[in-house]
């Protein structure tokens, strides 16, 4: 069976909030094959149906699954995009890398291309069969941000062919939790997904 390329977790007259799958892309490429095979495509046509227009807000890379909201006018895909440039968006990602690190092991990365920060805070939460689940939060929006903060570490993130160069059948990386300022006046302003790889216990941020 087809895996589907997103689940609708939250919709109102001014947003969309989906659950992307892996492996679809957030926007089309170059490729030519990619012009009706991407997310905002997907969404674009869902909403077009009911009459109402579709705005990229940020990107998750292909290989990378989890929480992307989407804007349905200007006004909102300006708002929005206005907080990610300014750092006001918490953005967590759960990851899974290779080797056992200790539980609650933590650490901060803060990488500076052109003039610009980037930082990325990260703490291991539990073991699984196959190596460590990682909690990770990041402040900016930099592309393979999460994999290079990684790679500095010497840790293998798995899935990921173009840093740490595994195999592993997926990229283990996932966009849990999206949280905007409250000051958007949003009919909701935190969208989140179940975690597929860190459990806490109860009360535990």
């Amino acid at each position: 069976m087809k895996r589907k390329a997103y689940e609708i977790i939250y919709e109102d007259e001014n947003i969309i909030a989906v659950n992307k799958s892996r492996e679809v892309f957030s926007v089309a490429t170059d490729d030519i094959k990619t012009r009706r095979a991407n997310l905002l495509f997907y969404l674009q046509m869902y909403l077009r149906k009911k009459n109402e227009e579709c705005f990229i807000v940020h990107r998750l890379d292909y290989e990378t699954s989890g929480v992307m909201v989407f804007a349905k006018n200007i006004r909102y895909k300006t708002l929005l995009q206005k907080q990610f440039e300014n750092r006001e968006v918490e953005r967590r990602y759960e990851a899974v890398i290779k080797e056992k690190i200790p539980i609650n092991t933590q650490f901060r990365f803060i990488d500076e291309i052109n003039g610009k920060k980037s930082i990325t805070f990260v703490k291991a939460i539990n073991y699984i069969n196959i190596g460590t689940a990682l909690d990770i939060k990041i402040e900016t929006g930099r592309h393979n941000q999460i994999r290079i903060a990684l790679k500095n570490r010497n840790l293998t993130l798995l899935g990921d062919k173009r840093f740490s160069k595994d195999i592993a059948k997926r990229l283990y990386l996932n966009s849990y939790l999206l949280a905007f300022k409250e000051e958007l006046e949003l009919n909701k302003n935190r969208f989140e997904v179940q975690p597929l790889w860190i459990r806490r216990e109860d009360g535990e941020d």
